[in-house]
């Protein structure tokens, strides 16, 4: 936007957002006003609509704006005018009317606790809040004193480590004058004025401004507890008092408070009563609210309960128990709360690894597991099978993984016995399928060699009348291939057991359950299976005839797969060649087809080529010849003439579906596993790949075209006389590359190909360091790769650095080489070269740019580049940080000292391992964010 639009245009606009009934005018008026927020002139327009209060929308869209503005883009006022914004925005909030919408003041109240923290120099901007809001507009000023402490550590305010601590003494030194201040609200008698309160005192709370000594005496703390207590307190307020309470526990986790421990545990076991009487009256809400406290309260003393010794346990110890209560409420919601108490506590103890201890808990965890096999049950009239995605099939899913981390606390055969015990007792269908949901949880952790419990489950299970509910079929099913390491060590049940799977197979609505059951089977059972190969061809050729999903069919390929592995190798060769076959000829049968009429290809249907490119992935990726079958040297590969055979069909499928990047991903995938499978061996594929790679790449810049070069080199740069031809794709790679990253926005809009591209050239570093050193265009990598350092996407940055890394690395290793020392002057000529560069990048984009998660490997790179030539790293580090300091002085907001400034010099140029420098980078970023 190049100049400023008329408030009236902005209302125009605002009023077209909001009420014209055309979407197209909807969508030109949001483009419109989002442009505007983005320029310089939104501060005046926001300020000016603020004050001419047309309607409520324009009210909104000017808070809106002026939070925003502050929030992202506070560095483009100039310090001078930082008052006047100052004085604007508290007349704002004084103009404010009991009629104001609410989300007007919370946008508003935002804006000015965000501008405190971002003016260090407005030391007094809450005694002259309190004075000038304190009297008539209250609501406002507990908004803003609520908000304050939250934005404190807000990631979207850059304020650094320095100006957070100011803050926060800030905070606490006001604490005496504020809580005060929220006592003679309180005093007031005004209802609607509680909730806020109790808010505002859980934020001070939370961040630690509020001293522990003087929660006792709190007015406000009272009335939470209060609230807590009493059977007709408000929703809201019961809500915020719940919140309050598990601020106070946070704190009491982390901080040493005496007396305090031992009360607000008392207060809170006393709420069991207010939490029966809430489930009486089916208040489920506050029974939510209750239990989050008592699993806050389990968690907080968790290390101090497990700690204590078993014949003198901690006084909290009964919250266990108490949540224990709120699990078997008959709402799932409420036991969900608790899982990560649960989770928390079988971590400790499995790190403790005392079985005395162990005991202790024992008795809890059996009635959890109880209690959660009462909640997986469904409802009797549910009809057919839970869907996926649905909030009650993704609760069962973590009761899974739960009894997955606390099984071993009283031990899987136990488990299953118990489970049994209801299967035998139970009259309805939904009982017997939440105990096989169960037993299936913990299948896999059953020993082989149990032989009291398991046979008569499984033989109860493999004749399930086909009358029962599906959902019981489902499960037990399920339970079936969970069994399979049992099933290994008895064979004798291993044809009933087929027999039943096959006849899944047949359901459509136990297809995919069954498939991923026979694959266990055939992965665990191996040896016993091979026999029924046959058979399982056959159920391959009927695949696409049954109800599968595709991963499940994919899965089944892999079992049979893994028990082709176990053949001789002249076996393996026909297998491995039927398996494909069944799947090639649809695959060719869709690309005969393939015509400008053809309709666009439905996914996972018998139309779709990827369906049968993944079932040869999975082919390839997983057949592992073992047994007598020489794979290396000059004895052929017992796959190699299948791969050969299908390379025709597969160089069709590249060309043909170029322009689906869905299928060119697949295709390319598949011809990865392929070449992986036999190796070198596919020679005589390198050369028309190589060439097909680079015309299409060319043409339409799929990045997974670059992903297969760097297997190709990682497969061929061993043998020399591949090398240069290597080196000419990568050459054939570069111009295209570089013209999708050159354009504007480029490296943002095309984090694959930065990722696949580099990974390329880190596997020449790894695999042929001297001839890629060598070549012309090094240099002009490694300027991309600088430009690319910054990128804020994980997979993207991680080559980069890998990149880098291996760059620098490869200077120092494999001495023993008779090219070392040539190869050691050329990387230590780039590091002088470029070192400089390269150094100021990383530090700039850490501390601007780049996630936390990057540190770990620019450390990795920082380091290597200190084993090159640490005085110039001293050198090359100090100049950037003179660079930032000036930086600093313009935006004077973070305050980095010239001290810590040393400090973080001196803690990268003396370490000496590459953790050492990832640390300083990390504790240095926080100064300025």
């Amino acid at each position: 936007m190049e100049t400023a639009p008329t408030v009236e245009a902005v209302v125009t606009a605002v009023s077209s957002l909001y009420h014209d009934p055309d979407p197209k005018v909807k969508e030109a008026a949001s483009k419109w006003l989002n442009q505007l927020q983005k320029s310089v002139y939104a501060w005046t327009i926001s300020d000016q609509l603020l004050q001419r209060k047309v309607d409520v929308e324009t009210c909104y869209f000017a808070a809106q704006t002026m939070r925003s503005k502050i929030q992202y883009s506070f560095t483009e006022l100039p310090p001078s005018s930082h008052t006047s914004l100052r004085s604007s925005l508290l007349a704002h909030l004084t103009s404010l009317s009991p009629t104001t919408s609410q989300v007007i003041i919370t946008q508003l109240c935002l804006a000015m606790a965000d501008l405190i923290l971002l003016m260090p120099e407005w030391s007094t901007a809450l005694s002259e809040l309190m004075a000038a809001l304190s009297t008539s507009h209250t609501i406002p000023l507990l908004e803003v004193l609520l908000l304050l402490p939250e934005e404190v550590d807000s990631r979207h305010l850059r304020l650094g480590a320095n100006r957070r601590q100011q803050v926060k003494e800030m905070l606490a030194a006001s604490s005496p004058h504020i809580t005060q201040f929220l006592a003679s609200v309180l005093a007031t008698g005004q209802d609607q004025l509680k909730v806020i309160t109790v808010k505002c005192y859980s934020s001070w709370m939370t961040l630690g401004a509020i001293s522990l000594d003087t929660v006792l005496a709190s007015p406000v703390m009272g009335v939470a507890v209060g609230a807590l207590s009493s059977p007709t307190s408000p929703p809201t307020l019961h809500e915020a008092a719940s919140d309050c309470m598990i601020s106070l526990l946070g704190r009491i986790e982390r901080e040493d408070c005496g007396d305090l421990e031992q009360s607000t545990v008392t207060s809170v076991q006393q709420l069991s009563t207010s939490y029966q009487n809430a489930v009486a009256e089916e208040d489920m809400e506050k029974c939510l609210n209750y239990c989050r406290v008592f699993t806050e309260l389990g968690e907080s003393f968790l290390i101090k309960i497990v700690s204590s010794p078993p014949a003198q346990p901690h006084f909290s110890l009964p919250i266990l128990d108490t949540v224990l209560l709120c699990c078997q409420h008959p709402d799932y919601e409420m036991p969900d709360v608790t899982f990560n108490l649960w989770y928390r506590l079988s971590e400790e103890l499995y790190t403790r690894n005392d079985d005395t201890l162990v005991a202790v808990f024992k008795p809890q965890v059996e009635r959890l597991i109880g209690s959660l096999c009462r909640h997986c049950q469904m409802e009797p009239d549910t009809v057919g099978i839970l869907e996926e995605g649905e909030d009650f099939t993704e609760f069962r899913v973590r009761v899974c993984e739960l009894i997955k981390d606390c099984v071993f606390i009283v031990g899987s055969s136990t488990v299953f016995r118990q489970m049994y015990h209801l299967l035998q007792q139970s009259a309805q269908w939904e009982q017997t399928e939440a105990a096989l949901y169960i037993m299936a949880a913990v299948a896999r952790n059953i020993l082989p060699e149990e032989d009291s419990v398991v046979p008569a489950v499984l033989q109860q299970v493999l004749t399930l009348p086909t009358t029962i509910h599906t959902a019981v079929r489902l499960t037990a099913t399920k339970l079936v291939g969970e069994l399979c390491e049992w099933i290994e060590k008895h064979p004798d049940s291993l044809q009933a057991t087929l027999n039943y799977l096959l006849q899944g197979l047949q359901d459509p609505a136990l297809a995919s359950e069954a498939a991923t059951a026979l694959q266990n089977i055939c992965s665990q059972c191996r040896a016993h299976m091979a026999e029924h190969f046959t058979g399982l061809i056959q159920i391959l050729e009927q695949i696409d005839k049954f109800s599968l999903k595709p991963e499940a069919a994919n899965g089944l390929i892999k079992g049979v797969v893994m028990i082709i592995s176990i053949m001789n190798q002249d076996q393996l060769k026909g297998a491995v060649e039927k398996v494909c076959v069944l799947q090639v000829t649809p695959l060719n049968s869709i690309m005969s087809n393939l015509s400008a009429s053809t309709p666009k290809i439905v996914k996972h249907s018998v139309t779709d080529p990827v369906l049968y490119l993944d079932r040869l992935s999975a082919v390839f990726r997983h057949v592992q010849p073992s047994n007598g079958c020489l794979t290396e040297g000059v004895a052929p590969h017992p796959c190699r003439g299948t791969v050969e055979s299908i390379w025709p069909v597969l160089s069709r499928c590249l060309e043909l579906y170029q322009g689906d990047v869905r299928v060119t991903e697949r295709t390319c995938r598949t011809i990865r596993f392929a070449i992986r499978c036999i190796g070198v061996q596919s020679s005589s594929l390198l050369q028309p790949l190589v060439t097909q790679l680079v015309a299409l790449y060319e043409v339409k810049g799929h990045s997974c075209y670059l992903y297969l070069g760097s297997i190709l080199v990682d497969e061929y740069a061993s043998e020399s006389g591949c090398i240069p031809g290597l080196l000419s794709m990568l050459q054939a790679f570069i111009s295209p590359t570089y013209g999708l990253l050159a354009a504007a926005g480029g490296l943002t809009a095309h984090p694959d190909t930065v990722d696949d591209f580099f990974r390329l050239n880190a596997r020449f570093l790894q695999r042929a360091p001297m001839p890629y050193l060598q070549t012309e265009f090094i240099k002009s990598i490694l300027e991309c790769a600088l430009l690319s350092a910054a990128l804020e996407h994980r997979d993207a940055n991680a080559s980069v650095m890998k990149f880098f890394y291996d760059l620098l690395h490869a200077g120092r290793t494999r001495e023993d080489n008779p090219d070392f020392e040539a190869r050691s002057h050329l990387i230590k000529s780039l590091h002088s070269e470029y070192g400089g560069k390269l150094v100021d990048s990383l530090v700039r984009a850490a501390v601007t740019t780049l996630p936390s998660y990057t540190y770990h490997d620019i450390g990795d790179v920082i380091h290597e580049c200190l084993q090159h030539d640490r005085v110039s790293v001293c050198s090359w580090l100090e100049n950037s940080l003179k660079t930032l300091q000036n930086s600093n002085n313009s935006h004077p907001t973070a305050g980095v000292t010239t001290k810590q400034l040393v400090e973080f010099h001196r803690a990268v140029t003396s370490a000496e391992s590459a953790p050492d420098v990832s640390q300083a980078i990390r504790e240095f970023v926080r100064l300025w964010r």
